[in-house]
């Protein structure tokens, strides 16, 4: 295939067998051997082909599962007997995208059977799951809005202030998946607290978003040191936010 250079067909193996006198029923074999590795398979206009054998035909029996269902997925790889099958990279995709596997089709079936025997099962330990899940969560987010209450230390005068930051602070920066300080394993949790609070004093009791939209930097001007002004300005005014809500 010339999409594939350096490859070679199943014909010329094929054809490279007849040559050596190798019947139809060792090419057969050969078939029946790869069957037992474990290969990726690629959908082209023309069929399957493997980077190492080129064109390649899938074994009699066989058939193809989509991907989606990981119980489904994880039973059938058990078996041990499949190939992964790739959608290749193209001009407009850089990336190579995993269709799914072809293994036997008794296999699958049997996975299917699995499957449809433990769905009760399965969708009940779920839920238990995301129970379990939810109480660690909340207790998380009760920990961390401890520890914010902690860094903002505000006066008597300020304690309703300072659990309203505390609680929104905690509910926006633990969000699962977010990426966001909150859920950083790397700093201590009030290192965490810290940081959020901050973050939302910032773009809550500051200047700082106004600032960034008044910003049309001159032609011979930085735009990251107009950036890293404002953000510093803004960090002062933090300061003084927190100086004055915890001294009177």
């Amino acid at each position: 295939m010339d999409q594939y250079p350096g490859s070679f067909s199943l014909a010329v193996l094929i054809a490279s067998a007849n040559a050596l006198r190798v019947g139809d029923a060792e090419t057969s074999t050969d078939l029946e051997a790869l069957a037992t590795e474990h290969l990726d398979v690629y959908a082209t206009k023309s069929g399957q082909w493997n980077p190492k054998h080129g064109d390649i035909e899938i074994p009699a029996g066989w058939e193809f599962l989509p991907s989606g269902d990981a119980f489904l997925t994880r039973t059938v790889k058990a078996s041990g007997t499949y190939w992964l099958s790739w959608q290749p990279r193209s001009r407009h995709r850089q990336h190579r995208r995993l269709l799914g596997l072809w293994a036997p089709s008794q296999v699958i079936a049997a996975a299917q059977q699995r499957a449809d025997e433990t769905a009760e099962h399965r969708a009940s330990k779920r839920a238990v799951g995301a129970q379990i899940r939810g109480r660690q969560e909340d207790r998380y987010r009760l920990e961390l809005q401890g520890a914010i209450v902690r860094f903002l230390a505000f006066s008597p005068a300020h304690q309703e202030l300072q659990q309203q930051i505390a609680k929104e602070t905690a509910a926006h920066a633990a969000v699962v998946g977010t990426g966001r300080v909150g859920r950083t394993r790397k700093l201590t949790i009030d290192d965490r607290a810290a940081l959020s609070a901050r973050a939302y004093i910032r773009h809550r009791f500051t200047s700082y978003h106004d600032d960034l939209d008044a910003v049309v930097p001159p032609e011979h001007w930085d735009e990251q040191y107009l950036y890293r002004e404002i953000k510093r300005s803004a960090n002062e005014a933090v300061d003084r936010f927190l100086l004055e809500h915890r001294r009177t």
